[in-house]
């Protein structure tokens, strides 16, 4: 749905405009008379057009601009669009709606919130600079370095353990291999070759049928009849 715009005018002028020369220009704009003119300068927000377009919304901006006023442009929602089309159906009866913000009540109409009265019979208030915690215990002194120095980088600290070397014994299981060895000792035996009993089974003689009957394609195109067909001798000429 397409954004709608109120345009607002709290009577504030662009720079360099003169309140006599503007009032004067939105007096011929909107054909106001003085008491229009009077409400359009209060300093409150005055709603112009309700519910426009933005294209709509644009143009009475700028008309007012041209006349020297600043205008406002404010979404309005569905709330308040509903609120106008309601006021604008309603028979008129000499009554109309307050712009957005003005105070309903007369301040001698408000009604007075009283303070509560709280009761705090176990509490009492402490002396002015009284700690209300006990202090956090201090820190530990810092540990004294006076005695360590620093090492150049790569330097070799003494007394520093290094990994345990790893003892390998393969004097007794291992071997160099002669120069052009293939290591084919290495190689794993070869597979046994597996018995299957073929004393069952015979070959059939050449040209013999290996399938049975029923199992056999036989051709069964016959060739097309063309007793109806004649070859005819053409002449050619040199």
């Amino acid at each position: 749905m397409a954004a709608r715009f109120d345009v607002l005018f709290a009577g504030q002028l662009l720079e360099g405009c003169d309140a006599a020369t503007v009032r004067a220009n939105l007096g011929r704009l909107f054909k106001a008379d003085e008491a229009t003119l009077e409400k359009l300068f209060s300093g409150k927000p005055q709603i112009l057009k309700r519910d426009a377009d933005e294209a709509t919304a644009r143009k009475y901006q700028q008309a007012l601009e041209k006349a020297g006023a600043r205008a406002e442009l404010r979404p309005c929602n569905a709330a308040e669009t509903a609120a106008a089309a309601a006021a604008t159906a309603a028979p008129q009866s000499g009554l109309a709606l307050a712009p957005a913000g003005t105070e309903v009540l007369a301040p001698e109409e408000r009604a007075a919130t009283a303070a509560p009265t709280v009761h705090a019979p176990t509490l009492d208030v402490a002396a002015v600079g009284e700690r209300l915690a006990e202090p956090a215990p201090p820190a530990p002194p810092a540990p004294d370095t006076s005695h360590l120095t620093l090492g150049e980088a790569g330097e070799d600290i003494p007394g520093l353990a290094g990994p345990a070397p790893v003892a390998v014994n393969i004097s007794a299981s291992l071997a160099l291999e002669p120069e052009g060895g293939d290591f084919s000792d290495c190689a794993p035996p070869p597979a046994p070759t597996p018995a299957i009993d073929l004393s069952h089974l015979e070959l059939a003689a050449a040209g013999a049928d290996v399938l049975e009957e029923q199992y056999r394609k036989r051709d069964t195109a016959t060739a097309p009849d063309t007793s109806g067909l004649s070859l005819e001798e053409s002449s050619r000429g040199d």
